[in-house]
């Protein structure tokens, strides 16, 4: 059985409104061979003769063609909502919206954007995914968030990004570590002392990308999974570390220096994610410039 589309039941409805394949043609903007062309393969995938062609006085339907004008009319007009509906709910500052947040920056970003919605645009019901970078990507290509904040190394390709602000790595220490009486410290000077390093990916393998790449092997002492893990161990002098976040107490309390690295570091900005070639809805959009609007202030 030949299949029956969408534009076939379109300019037969046109035809059966206006009795004219001309007038059609003019409607659907198209031009009359196109109409006479769409009308003969829909007659021939339903197997009936669905008008009278009279030349120069137009074309009638036939017993069987009003029985399909009612319901091509319907499916067409059925169409058109679900076009507008959808339209809706893309341009429509309401409905659900799902970010990917790293896990590393989500104290920062989860209370900005949870306030930003709250206030502005309350129809829209927010929630957050935290995870690793990876973990980011596949939510982003599965449909679970619609859009993912994090730096800019965790995106591939695949991704279109906006960078929302540029980070260095800096050093951490108490202020009662050696490390803390220098104005800037070098991969060198951090060899001899032992370190706590995030165990996410592709953080790890970038942060000691950047000791290699200075011929210098660190003593990772600790390897944690969350941020305030590293704040807690460096604020009683036990290890630094290398973070993008500035960050001056520790969740005991303990006071925490930032130093800057001598030595070039590649930087890792924040981004907004998206996968590529998907358009942006106006709620994405809206959760861009409030990170937009957040980062500005640093």
């Amino acid at each position: 059985m030949t299949e029956i589309s969408l534009r076939q039941l379109e300019y037969f409805a046109a035809v059966a409104e206006t009795q004219s394949v001309t007038e059609a043609a003019r409607i659907c903007h198209v031009s009359q061979g196109a109409v006479s062309l769409a009308l003969g393969q829909l007659e021939k995938a339903v197997g009936a003769s669905l008008v009278i062609r009279r030349p120069g006085r137009g074309v009638s339907l036939t017993a069987e063609g009003k029985v399909m004008a009612a319901r091509a009319r319907l499916i067409t007009e059925q169409v058109v909502g679900l076009r507008a509906a959808v339209s809706e709910v893309h341009n429509e500052l309401a409905g659900r919206l799902v970010i990917g947040v790293f896990t590393t920056v989500a104290v920062h970003v989860i209370p900005h954007l949870a306030d930003w919605f709250e206030k502005r645009h309350p129809r829209v019901e927010l929630s957050f995914m935290e995870g690793s970078g990876p973990q980011l990507q596949a939510a982003l290509f599965s449909g679970q968030s619609q859009l993912s904040v994090g730096y800019e190394a965790q995106f591939d390709d695949e991704n279109s990004v906006e960078v929302l602000h540029e980070f260095h790595r800096q050093v951490m220490v108490s202020p009662e570590h050696p490390l803390a009486e220098l104005e800037t410290v070098s991969f060198k000077q951090l060899a001899p002392y032992p370190a706590a390093l995030l165990n996410l990916e592709p953080a790890l393998r970038h942060t000691l990308a950047e000791f290699h790449r200075y011929g210098v092997d660190p003593i990772v002492k600790w390897l944690f999974g969350n941020v305030p893990s590293i704040h807690s161990v460096v604020g009683r002098g036990l290890a630094y570390s290398l973070l993008m976040q500035p960050t001056e107490v520790s969740p005991e309390g303990r006071a925490l220096v930032l130093r800057p690295l001598s030595d070039p570091t590649v930087p890792n900005s924040l981004v907004a994610a998206t996968p590529r070639g998907v358009g942006r809805s106006a709620v994405v959009d809206e959760a861009v410039t409030a990170l937009k609007a957040q980062w500005k202030e640093c």
